[in-house]
């Protein structure tokens, strides 16, 4: 039950936040009442979404920093402390995904998705805390079903999105005394913005395509239930029953959850992962994020 008025003058800063689910939770969060804090690493993407959401009377401030840098995750929280004040809710949701087996993947793959998606949240959260602490705050982390187990042909995504989860469970005993609210929102198959971006196999950029074989969350849907995870102060939310389905499969029986993924793992591979998309055209470097 969403306790009233929890949210109003609450300080909100969401990573990846400028489009799709970070910029929905964004949305929910200001709708609420709260001040929110937007970051994303491309600019112009960033500053639309801030501009559309002062458009409809919300109290936002949009900061560019690659979450990748220590010392821009520190510049940017306490860039975002000196806009409101302070505090009081991290969300970590940037990440990127890729698609390929491990044999045939670029390796810089690998490293691009460890350091956004783990890094990225571990550093954030290292410079957040001591400030959440002050207002016994929440911390959040955007996880996702492949968060569970490593999933074939997601191997680089799934691996980093698991040691995020532990990173979450670890950070939630540290923090046992100091009543900060540390959740994780295990998030399934979600409708993603027509510009959003993977790692192909050989490393290049490609657009990833809407699933039509499954039945999708919506990003407003995935953040009404992350804003009520904060209000809750609730440890984890699974969404979708995909997600249900790997969480429990997982947990409590997992040579059937090895079982699955050994039968089903052409239709993963043809169906879910290498299923085309138009590439990039602009030109980016190696390690280079769009």
């Amino acid at each position: 039950m969403m306790k009233e008025n929890y949210l109003n003058n609450k300080v909100a800063l969401i990573s990846g936040s400028s489009m799709g689910i970070g910029k929905a939770i964004a949305m929910e969060l200001a709708s609420k009442g709260a001040k929110v804090v937007l970051n994303g690493r491309d600019a112009e993407k960033l500053y639309g979404t801030e501009k559309e959401l002062k458009a409809l009377g919300y109290s936002v401030a949009a900061l560019v920093a690659d979450i990748r840098y220590p010392e821009q995750c520190d510049h940017l929280i306490q860039e975002g402390i000196k806009t409101y004040g302070a505090l009081d809710i991290l969300v970590n949701n940037a990440a990127v995904s890729s698609r390929g087996s491990v044999e045939h993947m670029a390796t810089g793959n690998f490293k691009i998705l460890a350091d956004t998606n783990y890094m990225g949240a571990a550093y954030l959260s290292k410079y957040a805390i001591p400030h959440l602490r002050k207002t016994c705050g929440h911390l959040i982390f955007v996880n996702s079903a492949g968060g569970f187990r490593g999933m074939p042909y997601n191997s680089a995504y799934s691996a980093s999105k698991v040691a995020q989860a532990a990173l979450a469970d670890a950070i939630r005993i540290e923090l046992y005394d100091d009543d900060i609210h540390v959740g994780v929102a295990f998030v399934g198959f979600t409708e993603n913005d027509p510009e959003k971006t993977i790692l192909d196999v050989d490393g290049s950029w490609v657009y990833l395509p809407t699933r039509t074989n499954i039945v999708l969350a919506k990003p407003q849907e995935v953040a009404k239930s992350i804003c009520s995870m904060v209000v809750n102060r609730n440890d984890t939310i699974t969404l979708t029953k995909l997600g249900y389905l790997a969480g429990f499969t997982t947990r409590y029986l997992p040579a059937l959850s090895s079982w699955i993924l050994q039968m089903k793992r052409d239709d993963i591979k043809e169906e879910f992962t290498m299923i085309g998309g138009k590439k990039v055209v602009k030109k980016i470097s190696v390690g280079e994020l769009p």
